[in-house]
């Protein structure tokens, strides 16, 4: 009765784990080929990335132009990046109030979760300011509010966002910085949108070699799966250059392998869906308990192997 309480305990004890570490490792995202919906609130300021700004005048008879001589119907063409910050500067020609807004579902009116501008050329608002974050990909009509059969055009939104170009100058004793004169320890924070595509120069201002990587597990060393240079400020290659997507969400800490502790900052990448880690990047306590797991597996094993052989002794 005791052995096959204990048996039991064990089958138990080993089912919970089991169940514990496919519970952890559901946790980890699997990779998602549908786009993830990115929404203004999550972008933050953006390093190497300035608002787009467009300037439209605009005409009930004759349409929308960008100067007052080259009104027509159809509008311009605008086109922008995935999470794109867009200001418009809004002009009337003639003595009608207007509007400008995007017809996300083209029924000739602003609703609700479509970017629109108060109205303008009106007393008190002439001139219009109007400013909206592009976080819907499609062709899209933009019109006006008040004459959208005449005064229209195509705004385009790209699937991909704004591509990155950045320089970074590196010092082992020093850190990193934007130019040789702003190189500190930790390195100026990099801000970037979810599947950006950035690309580095790096430049080295001492004598050693360097590189650049993210240290997505925070081992102080470069791992399958993180951005990485080649070494740099090394014969052959003087000057580095890294091309990565940023399509790991979160907040990381960027280093030279080099000298992983005295050239450091913080990347982050914002406004995607959880991280892809690799399963191979699992929780420490998961590591722990499949250790223990196997304890347990082995436990009960050696357990069941000796109650077989009293068994058949009694016999």
């Amino acid at each position: 009765m005791v052995g096959s309480r204990t048996r039991i305990a064990v089958l138990v004890v080993a089912g919970v784990l089991c169940a514990s570490i496919a519970a952890a490792i559901a946790r980890v995202p699997a990779p998602s080929a549908a786009p993830f919906q990115l929404h203004a609130a999550d972008l933050p300021p953006r390093t190497g990335i300035s608002p787009v700004n467009y300037t439209l005048y605009g005409n009930a008879v004759g349409g929308w132009g960008f100067s007052s001589t080259t009104i027509r119907e159809p509008g311009p063409n605008i086109t922008v990046f995935y999470g794109d910050r867009v200001n418009l500067t809004l002009f009337g020609t003639d003595s009608a109030p207007h509007s400008w807004f995007i017809d996300y579902n083209d029924d000739m009116a602003p609703s609700p979760g479509e970017p629109a501008s108060k109205d303008f050329n009106v007393p008190g608002n002439v001139v219009g300011n109007f400013s909206f974050d592009a976080v819907q990909p499609g062709n899209w009509t933009y019109r006006c509010g008040i004459h959208p059969t005449t005064m229209n055009g195509t705004i385009q939104i790209l699937e991909q966002a704004r591509p990155v170009n950045l320089t970074l100058y590196g010092d082992a004793a020093l850190g990193w910085g934007f130019s040789n004169a702003t190189i500190r320890e930790p390195g100026p924070p990099i801000v970037v949108l979810y599947n950006t595509n950035v690309k580095l120069t790096l430049i080295a201002k001492d004598s050693a070699p360097h590189n650049w990587f993210i240290d997505y597990n925070n081992d102080l060393t470069m791992s399958p799966g993180e951005p990485s240079s080649k070494d740099f400020n090394v014969p052959g290659d003087v000057v580095g250059t890294l091309t990565f997507l940023a399509s790991q969400t979160g907040n990381w800490t960027y280093r030279c392998h080099v000298h992983p502790t005295s050239m450091t900052g913080t990347i982050s990448i914002v406004g995607g869906p959880p991280p892809e880690l690799p399963r191979t990047m699992l929780p420490l306590v998961t590591e722990i308990m499949i250790g223990a797991l196997g304890i347990v597996l082995v436990f009960a094993a050696v357990y069941h192997f000796r109650a077989v052989r009293a068994a058949k002794r009694l016999r």
